[in-house]
């Protein structure tokens, strides 16, 4: 029998980490993404790797461990930011997940340009349910994205 390469063992690990998370189970959700991302972070596929870190982001926002969750979103920003294969939709999703995390962390002025920029992504993608609730996000004082 052939040895699980570690690229699959990460693809089953964000799979069960998936799973635990649509049943909430948030803390065994966590240790599976974490799993996941150190098998995947030295890995020539950083995009794997960015998408991964950003769910471990999303998973530590709902756990609200602010610190631990934002720099899951930086790392996966930063390689998107600096790869010109990045998927624009895994992009986008990226940065609204950094917007939330700024909006619940008590730092809503800071997340609006991260709001903004989220919805130019999701308009040119034509998902106007993104821009829609970036448009709610980045406030009156700016004009929406639409």
């Amino acid at each position: 029998m052939a040895t699980q390469s570690y690229i699959e063992r990460a693809n089953e690990l964000r799979a069960l980490g998936e799973s635990a998370r649509r049943r909430r189970d948030l803390a065994v959700a966590r240790e599976y993404y974490e799993e996941a991302a150190e098998l995947l972070r030295n890995s020539t596929d950083q995009m794997r790797f960015a998408h991964t870190v950003r769910h471990l982001g999303d998973v530590y926002a709902e756990l609200h461990n602010w610190s631990n969750a934002e720099s899951c979103f930086v790392e996966a920003l930063n390689i998107y930011r600096g790869q010109p294969s990045s998927r624009l939709l895994d992009f986008a999703n990226a940065i609204r997940g950094y917007a939330v995390l700024k909006d619940k962390s008590g730092r809503a002025d800071e997340s609006r340009e991260l709001w903004a920029e989220a919805g130019r992504m999701y308009q040119a993608l034509g998902i106007l349910d993104g821009v829609k609730e970036c448009n709610l996000h980045v406030g009156p004082a700016n004009e929406s994205i639409s």
